[in-house]
């Protein structure tokens, strides 16, 4: 029978390895500067309809360090001020099993004008309606983000986010959707360029308080506020703040705003593109795609996982997964400055 002493320290031993693992991803020391969790690489998004099973397929991979998942607003927070994470945490499990990690993705908008992204809370004269259905895109739903109180809303998922995960070491990154808004049609009658950028300087800023210790991603492709230039002077506060940059879109020849912000800020700030459905038509080979995600020198790549082989296009399974196992890393592991313990 063990003595006390030598069952406490057989405890203590038990317990050494996992104490590391946490602290050695969220390193704190008393009044100084913190480490932010850094896990860059190629990680495979799955929607918030598609089971977690589907990560399986990267399990032992050499390149792909875990998995993406999006939800909307409407799942993480079903009614006012009652927050549900027990789909991200059976994420966070599964991944673990694989010793991978999760970067979650927060849809405020939606892009299939069945999904509702919001809480039904917000759709009301208290929040101006909510949201916004721009003419051009019909099946768009755009938050809007200029109102105040809106926002105010949505900065409280993010400190409730941040409270649950920004100290787990399996969690490597929050993700918001594109800085990308209409300013017509239903619902945009109130749309004001000025308190959109306000807001979204608040939402740079309030996330990295929110998540001190993980890497934060705006999605920042275009901007309805003085166009690139203001868009590349909201990507400067992130890049002061720590916060990072990137987007929805992985696409060859295209002229996206972002790819300039991403080109001129090299090792300042985290930088990650996601190859979604129009990645996948078969306009560009996974070498193509790769060799644009090598230029812009991402530390992320977010795959899809998706199969349009029988159209002529790529599938994640058959194409895309093969090619970068092959190919190697192809991306910057280097920590940004803006993700330095003195920030």
């Amino acid at each position: 029978m063990k003595t006390p002493k030598l069952a406490a320290l057989t405890l203590l031993l038990l317990i050494q390895p996992a104490l590391a693992q946490q602290q050695g991803a969220v390193a704190r020391s008393s009044g100084g500067p913190t480490e932010v969790k850094w896990f860059p690489g190629h990680y495979l998004t799955l929607d918030s309809n598609q089971p977690r099973e589907g990560w399986k397929v990267i399990a032992g991979k050499n390149h792909f360090v875990g998995g993406q998942r999006i939800y909307t607003w409407r799942q993480l927070e079903p009614q006012a001020g009652k927050y549900d994470f027990t789909a991200v945490e059976a994420d966070l499990a599964l991944l673990r099993q694989q010793n991978q990690r999760l970067i979650l993705e927060i849809w405020d908008n939606s892009f299939d004008g069945h999904l509702q992204p919001v809480p039904d809370y917000l759709l009301t004269p208290a929040y101006q309606g909510g949201i916004a259905r721009p003419t051009q895109s019909p099946r768009v739903v755009r938050t809007k983000r200029w109102v105040p109180a809106v926002m105010d809303r949505y900065l409280l998922l993010m400190e409730a986010l941040g409270k649950r995960f920004d100290g787990d070491p399996s969690f490597a990154g929050l993700i918001h959707t594109e800085t990308a808004m209409e300013n017509k049609g239903a619902g945009f009658e109130d749309f004001n360029g000025v308190a959109f950028d306000a807001q979204m300087r608040r939402l740079v800023t309030a996330s990295r308080k929110a998540f001190p210790h993980t890497p934060v991603i705006l999605f920042g492709n275009y901007y309805p506020y003085r166009g690139p230039e203001g868009l590349a002077a909201l990507a400067k506060q992130a890049q002061e703040v720590g916060v990072g940059w990137g987007g929805p879109d992985l696409m060859p020849g295209k002229k996206i705003w972002g790819y300039d912000i991403i080109r001129a800020n090299a090792g300042r700030m985290p930088f990650g593109l996601s190859a979604q459905w129009d990645s996948f038509k078969g306009d560009s080979t996974v070498p193509q795609l790769l060799d644009l995600a090598k230029e812009l020198k991402l530390n992320f790549v977010f795959w899809g996982n998706f199969n349009r082989s029988k159209n002529g296009g790529l599938s994640f399974a058959k194409d895309v997964l093969p090619v970068v196992e092959a190919r190697g890393q192809s991306l910057v592991m280097s920590r940004p400055a803006n993700l330095n313990p003195s920030k």
